[in-house]
């Protein structure tokens, strides 16, 4: 097991650069940890890669997976990245932005019918939402602990209390490993 842990951070990227930045900073900087992300380009594309196979090859490589769910959808490359890690069975945290909670919980009815078979219901593209594939990835890893937030503050708690002691998580991989 290394000194140092590696962590993914998966997100959809644009509206939220500074915080992703933000997020990076602390968990290298105040935590120790190697961060790989996107938006920054620290995720290795090895030879004839695309992005997408680039970024699949990271959640393998990655020791722990944090998702993180903006209402932005993006290419559809994060979700694909969320659905790696629950095949995995990598040691892995969500959060999501409080709208998406909000509107899983208000689009339930017109999403599924009542055996929960996903309907074919779409929305519109708006400022708020632009996909509601954010809600079906949301649904995809609810079964794990999804954090709402609303404010970056409250995501800093959550890194603090997750992943501010760097050994203890490594403990739980040297445990999880036997």
């Amino acid at each position: 097991m290394p000194k140092r842990l590696t962590i993914m951070i998966s997100s959809t990227v644009y509206g939220a650069e500074a915080d992703l930045d933000q997020i990076a900073a602390i968990l290298r900087q105040q935590f120790g940890y190697n961060v790989l992300m996107s938006k920054e380009g620290s995720i290795y594309v090895p030879a004839g890669f695309t992005p997408e196979e680039a970024c699949l090859k990271a959640v393998n490589d990655c020791h722990l997976f944090f998702g993180i769910i903006f209402p932005r959808y993006g290419s559809g490359i994060t979700h694909k990245e969320f659905l790696e890690a629950n095949r995995l069975n990598k040691p892995r945290w969500f959060i999501s932005h409080e709208r998406i909670e909000y509107l899983r919980k208000l689009l339930q009815p017109k999403m599924y019918t009542k055996k929960g078979i996903r309907k074919k219901f779409s929305i519109p593209k708006t400022t708020v939402l632009d996909s509601i594939k954010v809600v079906d990835m949301y649904n995809d890893v609810k079964a794990n602990w999804v954090q709402s937030f609303t404010q970056l503050s409250e995501v800093m708690i959550f890194l603090e209390t997750q992943f501010g002691d760097m050994q203890k998580r490594i403990d739980e991989l040297k445990n999880l490993n036997k």
